[in-house]
């Protein structure tokens, strides 16, 4: 009766531990189940001094348009365009603030959302053109992922907008050791980097500031409790295993 009641016991924490284990990987699982409507505003990014920006001037004349557009600018920018055709190609904010356009002169752009420095730069084109349209998008969102992922690496993201369940779709999902209740997000800033905990397993993940990301934001998946487990398992059995066998090896020298 006592070995039968012993393997219930194992029966039931394995399954308690494999339901504990399923909920571990749901997203949102505190979502209601009949539908409910959960609002994220995206975050309006501004400009910095280093920022990448790709800037195409379409006018009616093709020569004016290829004259200040540079080889690469001549397209609209794609997926296809590797990081050196942006680097030598696009127009970087200096230290200042400031990019220099061809036959413009300089605009300070630092501060100012994609759609404010599309404006900034359409006023200067009004004086050489009346009817140029300008494109601006900006050419360095960049987002690392590192840690319990399964592809980590760092990609550069085409959208106005991203957030953190599209980027970690781009590195193929966290890994079933990674921990979805704790992910952490650094952003860089102005004064510094900036540090935020999220939890996936949760809605509130809407309501937080790392749910959009932005430019060069560094996505860190821990591994959960028993990851770390499983990989001190060696050096815990060596210890024991070493520890087995200085008490044999005392026992014997203490009978001799």
């Amino acid at each position: 009766m006592r070995v039968k009641y012993i393997i219930t016991i194992g029966i039931v924490l394995l399954i308690l531990s494999g339901c504990n284990r399923r909920s571990q990987l749901l997203y949102m699982k505190d979502l209601n189940p009949a539908g409910e409507e959960l609002v994220a505003k995206p975050p309006q990014y501004k400009l910095q001094p280093g920022d990448l920006l790709f800037i195409q001037l379409i006018t009616s004349s093709p020569e004016i348009s290829q004259a200040f557009n540079n080889p690469a600018g001549s397209q609209f920018l794609t997926r296809t365009q590797d990081e050196s055709s942006l680097y030598f190609n696009g127009h970087t904010l200096d230290a200042e603030g400031f990019v220099t356009l061809p036959f413009l002169g300089s605009a300070k752009l630092e501060g100012l959302t994609l759609d404010e420095a599309r404006s900034e730069i359409r006023i200067l084109t009004e004086k050489l053109f009346k009817d140029a349209s300008v494109v601006v998008k900006l050419a360095n969102f960049r987002v690392t992922v590192v840690g319990e992922v399964r592809q980590p690496g760092t990609f550069r993201n085409f959208n106005d907008y991203l957030n953190i369940f599209e980027a970690l779709a781009q590195v193929g999902d966290i890994s079933e050791n990674g921990n979805r209740k704790n992910v952490l997000v650094v952003r860089q800033t102005d004064t510094g980097s900036k540090t935020f905990r999220v939890n996936l397993n949760d809605k509130s993940v809407f309501t937080s500031e790392a749910f959009y990301l932005l430019p060069n934001d560094v996505i860190i998946v821990e591994p959960i409790g028993n990851k770390i487990f499983q990989m001190n398992v060696p050096y815990i059995t060596l210890t024991f295993s070493t520890i087995s066998t200085l008490i044999l090896l005392y026992n014997f020298i203490t009978r001799l």
